[in-house]
């Protein structure tokens, strides 16, 4: 069965005869999140109505962290470029004004004065301002469709997690609030920011590996970053540290017992040399790069639901 989306995207759903899984499968990434979603809530109400209640859906791959980090890069990288433009801009228009009070100046004064080509210099910053003008609005528009793309990517994500751990609702809905806190960034309080401080926010907290780890302060403020490596380094950490045996939740009974200190914003996790490696190795062997999602039932009757994109 195939699907063909208003944006020119085309998703493949396939049965297999064998193995009683689904794949779905697609182009982009990004667009493999609504059908899958779309199967599972199906599948659930077919099988609610013939009388199966421990039917449920679980997903065996690995989470492919590489193609949603591309997303997030491509995402971050017109951020920057907004930002660049804009400023810019900015100098292009405070020389515009310049450049007219001079010529005004000229025009007013009662001896006249050879304008030593002010009014080319004018003309061409004028060229400048709206060229700079189109780019920051052109910018704009492919970074709302990249924002668009990225929260597609990351609904897919938290769904795949969801089902590779066999996650509640409640631990799915602080994976909602942890990576979508946002229904539009922009150049002030951007996604990236605004994730990776509540991602760390977890790992100090329910999923902390140590009381050392909950006594960190984090800084109260929020900035752009220089890049996304941190970032992308605390996702791989979240997920490792979700595939040993963490917990999401609110409380701190699941971590370790000592006094919290609630954090506001984002700063290093002070991770052991060890862990650092055993997260490197266990990241390269559990989060290859690839593009194929899978997901199967307990029960042999019960058709399982795999998705796969190229």
């Amino acid at each position: 069965m195939g699907f063909h989306f208003l944006g020119g995207a085309r998703i493949t759903v396939l049965a297999s005869k064998t193995s009683q899984r689904y794949r779905i499968q697609s182009e982009q990434f990004e667009d493999l999140w609504l059908i899958t979603n779309e199967l599972i809530l199906r599948l659930q109400e077919y099988f609610e109505k013939q009388g199966v209640k421990d039917f449920a859906c679980s997903f065996s791959g690995s989470i492919p962290l590489q193609e949603y980090f591309e997303l997030i890069d491509h995402h971050f990288e017109l951020r920057i470029n907004g930002e660049k433009l804009e400023e810019l801009l900015s100098e292009r228009a405070v020389q515009f004004r310049a450049i007219q009070r001079r010529l005004l100046a000229r025009f007013e004064d009662k001896t006249p004065a050879p304008l030593q080509h002010l009014d080319t210099l004018l003309d061409g910053t004028y060229k400048q301002v709206i060229a700079l003008a189109d780019a920051v609005e052109e910018n704009q528009g492919n970074l709302f469709q990249s924002f668009t793309r990225l929260k597609s990517a990351t609904h897919l994500v938290i769904l795949l997690i969801a089902l590779w751990q066999k996650l509640s609702a409640d631990q799915v809905a602080i994976l909602e609030a942890a990576f979508l806190p946002l229904q539009e960034d922009t150049q002030e309080l951007g996604w990236e920011e605004t994730v990776d401080a509540a991602i760390s926010h977890l790992l100090k907290t329910c999923l902390s590996k140590s009381s050392k780890e909950q006594a960190l302060n984090l800084n109260s403020q929020l900035n752009i970053p220089k890049d996304t490596s941190q970032l992308k380094k605390h996702i791989t950490l979240l997920c490792d540290r979700l595939s040993k045996g963490g917990r999401l939740c609110l409380s701190t009974d699941a971590a370790a017992p000592q006094t919290m200190v609630m954090p506001g914003g984002c700063t290093t996790i002070p991770e052991s040399d060890l862990e650092e490696r055993s997260v490197e190795q266990d990241s390269t062997e559990l989060f290859t790069n690839h593009r194929h999602l899978t997901a199967e039932t307990p029960r042999p009757e019960v058709s399982p639901l795999q998705g796969v994109s190229e």
